[in-house]
């Protein structure tokens, strides 16, 4: 490129450049130069180009060259009107449009930011007209309305001064009321006290009569009660003895149990027994031995229930009565309270651990309740306290057979056949 197109180009760069009273000039220094300095360029370029086209135009017509002159004019054109469209495209898609993106990201941020900003406002508006409104309504009210309380308050201030009387006035009436009582208890009194007086005296000269006659009766009572002892220990001698009349045992099992005896015995038992109840019912004690006589009355008469209650106060007033413990352990198990009669036994021999009869009686309850081995321990224990009882041999040699035991069932058939015969 000669000298002169270097000026050429210069000068159009100079030219083309935007001067202060231009209206592009107005756009800002950066944007100036991002947007129009291209421009600029490619113009001053086609200026160039064109000005070349116009030298050769005017060198070709003096003179002729080699090659044809509008071939190398066509395909510079053509190269010429390629590069603008390539520089124009590449503007587009790498100046303009990217501008213009960010153009419209920063509108629709101005946007969102104007939006919230409206809202925000909105929102702080509302809560102040929220507050004012509540304020309004908490702290102020209509002032008709406090007129019409205060003209209500009036009207019920005049109602209780027609209705009711003052503080004062009331307290006068009180006091009036309460003197008024008061003289009214007084004279009350006086005559009260005149009434309880004579009424006094008439109950004191009751009371010395009543003394008089009690007195009297304390001796009667006195002499009946020594009367009712007397006639108590001859009752009590009378059952004992009409008991061993009676032929009546002191215990009632299977094998000493008298089962003929006569009414007539029973019914005079009876009649010295409930006369002896009748006693002990006017807080007259008992003997303890009476207690039991009475319960065996009351078995032969069949009222076990009676027979009970007399054999557990013979036990409670006399704990070392053996007798009752076993009658009462009897009549517990034909009342189907073999319980209670294992353990009124049990208590019985804690007294008396070698007493052969309980030991009995309390095997022969074992033995129906179905304790085999129970019923074979006590009846070990009869022959070890009284081994002249040689019917256990017999019992023990069953029971032995109930269990499946052979050998012993064999020796205790054996021992007793042995005993038995040795005492005829």
């Amino acid at each position: 490129m000669s000298e002169t197109d270097i000026n050429n180009n210069k000068d159009i760069d100079t030219k083309t450049t935007p001067e202060v009273g231009n209206p592009e000039s107005n756009i800002s220094y950066p944007v100036q130069n991002k947007k129009y300095r291209s421009f600029f360029q490619a113009k001053s370029i086609f200026s160039d180009l064109f000005k070349r086209f116009e030298r050769v135009t005017k060198g070709s017509a003096t003179k002729r060259a080699f090659i044809k002159t509008d071939k190398q004019l066509s395909v510079i054109l053509i190269i010429a009107f390629g590069v603008s469209v390539v520089a124009l495209i590449c503007y587009w898609f790498f100046i303009e449009r990217p501008y213009y993106n960010n153009l419209l990201a920063e509108k629709d941020e101005l946007i969102k930011t104007l939006k919230f900003t409206r809202d925000k406002q909105k929102k702080i508006y509302e809560n102040a007209v929220e507050s004012y409104e509540k304020r309004l309504a908490d702290e102020y009210i209509l002032k008709s309305i406090y007129d019409d309380k205060i003209n209500d308050y009036e009207q019920k201030l005049i109602s209780y001064k027609n209705d009711y009387i003052s503080v004062t006035e009331h307290q006068k009436q009180v006091a009036e009321l309460e003197h008024r009582i008061k003289e009214e208890s007084l004279a009350k009194e006086r005559l009260s006290k005149e009434d309880y007086e004579q009424k006094i005296t008439a109950l004191e000269q009751k009371i010395s009569v009543l003394e008089d006659k009690n007195l009297d009766l304390k001796t009667t009572i006195k002499e009946s009660t020594e009367f009712m002892k007397g006639e108590k220990e001859s009752l009590e001698d009378a059952l004992l003895l009409e008991r061993k009349k009676a032929s009546i045992p002191s215990l009632i099992l299977s094998e000493t149990k008298n089962k003929g005896m006569s009414n007539a015995a029973l019914k005079k038992l009876v009649t010295i027994k409930d006369k002896l109840k009748s006693i002990e019912e006017m807080n007259i004690a008992l003997r303890p031995e009476t207690h039991f006589e009475m319960g065996l009355i009351s078995y032969y008469n069949k009222q076990h229930d009676e027979a009970i209650e007399q054999w557990e106060s013979a036990v409670s007033s006399n704990k070392n009565n053996l007798k009752a413990y076993i009658c009462l352990a009897i009549v517990y198990n034909e009342e189907n309270m073999s319980d209670n009669a294992v353990k009124i036994l049990k208590r019985a021999l804690e007294i008396d651990p070698k007493h052969a009869t309980l030991h009995l009686v309390l095997a022969r309850i074992y033995e129906q309740k179905g304790s085999l081995d129970d019923a074979i321990y006590e009846y070990s224990r009869v022959l070890e306290i009284s081994p002249e009882t040689i019917d256990i041999y017999n019992i023990l040699g069953t029971l032995y057979e109930k269990k499946g035991l052979k050998e012993e069932a064999r020796k205790s058939f054996a021992q007793y056949e042995k005993l038995k015969s040795a005492n005829k």
